[in-house]
């Protein structure tokens, strides 16, 4: 019974140690100052000089000789979940360079200590579908063929019904999620079908866009809406898979899709702040 009760037990971020937190702060902090971050790398020496990801230079100021699992390796001796250290690393590598350092030292500095982060990812994924049902609302809109119009009314029907699992979850009732996840597949299986008349002509560029962006938001509602129990990578890739969507929405649109990605990486990055700083608090 007791290992039952400890199995069900959250784990607060920074095992409840402000310590801890004060350490992960101040390597963050000299990571920026010593101009060790570099997106694309988990580690490459550079004259005398280590230099890595987000997460690998947390990785290797923990356990020098970790050669893999570095994600693992930050979440265990933090503390934190590893969905959140891989989004982490999402974020840091979708961001332009020159937002990467201030990122990785303010998000050290914003996750609270002592907290259950689980709701977390709940109200990033809320606010990650609220921006692509926005996107896709604006989509219909478009006038495109009726093909298009009907995957981009599936997706927002999925879209839908995963936002209002992540509210249930994020109130500690997950049980939709799974119906919620099913529903995104289904709809994101619809769109990509890529043999079916269904299909614009490539010629037709705006709505070939279009369709693939709606393809790219069902699918990141349904990674969102895996458990962190299924796949601790869930929510870095359905922040990938709205990246993709926003590229793919720029495209129909016109506009600049490295523009327009940036945009996305940055509000995913935001909404994880104020996420954060919902669950600080939250705290009684």
């Amino acid at each position: 019974m007791t290992e039952t009760m400890n199995a069900m037990k959250p784990i607060l971020s920074f095992h409840g140690d402000p310590a801890i937190k004060a350490l992960h702060v101040a390597q963050a902090e000299h990571h920026a100052a010593a101009d060790m971050l570099r997106a694309g790398t988990y580690g490459i020496i550079d004259g005398d000089r280590f230099r890595g990801c987000s997460v690998a230079c947390f990785a290797r100021d923990i356990n020098p000789d970790a050669k893999v699992l570095h994600h693992e390796v930050v979440a265990a001796a933090r503390g934190l979940p590893v969905w959140l250290i891989r989004l982490q690393e999402s974020i840091f590598e979708g961001l332009p360079e020159e937002d990467r350092a201030g990122f990785h030292v303010e998000l050290a500095r914003r996750i609270p200590d002592g907290v259950d982060l689980e709701p977390v990812q709940h109200w990033i994924a809320i606010a990650r579908i609220g921006r692509m049902l926005a996107a896709q609302r604006k989509a219909l809109e478009a006038g495109h063929p009726s093909d298009v119009t009907e995957a981009i009314r599936q997706t927002i029907d999925a879209l839908d019904v995963a936002e209002r699992a992540h509210e249930a979850a994020a109130e500690g009732d997950p049980g939709s999620l799974s119906a919620a996840e099913s529903a995104a597949w289904a709809a994101a299986a619809a769109t990509a079908q890529s043999d079916s008349a269904a299909w614009p002509a490539q010629s037709d560029s705006a709505a070939w866009a279009a369709r693939s962006a709606a393809e790219s938001a069902a699918r990141s509602a349904a990674e969102s809406a895996e458990s962190a129990a299924e796949s601790a990578e869930s929510a870095a890739e359905s922040a990938d898979s709205a990246a993709w969507a926003a590229e793919s929405a720029a495209w129909a649109a016109s506009v600049s899709a490295s523009v327009a990605v940036a945009a996305a990486w940055q509000a995913e990055r935001d909404a994880l702040f104020a996420a954060l700083d919902r669950a600080q608090g939250a705290q009684p």
